[in-house]
């Protein structure tokens, strides 16, 4: 019988932000394709990214989202089923608003493939609500064109503004949004609730068009 220790080892482990309700999936920010480009450009999102400091800086940290990124590109088939596995393990005693995970706490979509990969994750745990934030606004669009049906009910892709202060129009069908310091939209609370997101689950909401974050 495979233990949970080898089953986390498979996908590299889960993350757990202090913040949040749910457990979430980093991988290496260095590694982010459009971030990588944002990062270069002042007043960007990505210009002062707060997952290249903190705790984030540290060598456990980075460890485990270096393996994580390794596994997945060896073997994303593999990764998927053994993703399927370990989340539906790690929330069997989770109940009600508390069955929410956030993919990308760090890091970003890699592929088309990797989406897909991460499509069909949500679709064979259509009882977890998952979260995937991204700035990958064209790899959406090419994702979307090339399947007319769309995006599960439970996976809420929330596309990021590039800049700071900008805002966002609605674009693109079964997607929605989010801004940094832009006043529009949902006000992310979490920093007048000690910095976590308590009740709230504006993020994993699809009637929820725009959350709007304070810059970290």
């Amino acid at each position: 019988m495979v233990t949970m220790k080898e089953m986390e080892s498979a996908v590299g482990g889960l993350s757990k932000p202090s913040k949040m309700p749910g457990f979430a999936y980093g991988i290496p920010a260095v590694d982010c394709i459009m971030g990588s480009i944002l990062r270069k450009k002042a007043g960007s999102v990505c210009h002062k990214c707060y997952a290249l400091k903190g705790m984030y800086v540290f060598p456990v940290v980075q460890n485990a989202q270096r393996e994580r990124l390794r596994i997945l590109r060896n073997n994303l088939f593999q990764w998927e089923k053994n993703m399927i596995a370990v989340i539906s393990a790690k929330y069997k005693r989770k109940t009600g608003n508390d069955r929410v995970f956030r993919w990308h706490d760090s890091g970003d979509i890699q592929s088309l493939a990797h989406l897909s990969a991460i499509v069909s994750i949500a679709k064979a745990l259509p009882d977890i609500r998952f979260w995937l934030p991204t700035r990958e606004s064209l790899m959406i669009r090419q994702w979307l064109q090339a399947t007319p049906s769309g995006f599960p009910a439970n996976l809420v892709v929330r596309i990021s503004a590039p800049m700071v202060g900008q805002s966002i129009s609605r674009t693109m069908p079964g997607v929605v949004y989010s801004t940094v310091g832009a006043n529009v939209g949902h006000a992310c609370p979490a920093r007048t609730q000690g910095n976590e997101c308590g009740d709230c689950r504006a993020c994993w909401n699809n009637s929820v068009v725009s959350v709007d974050y304070p810059l970290h």
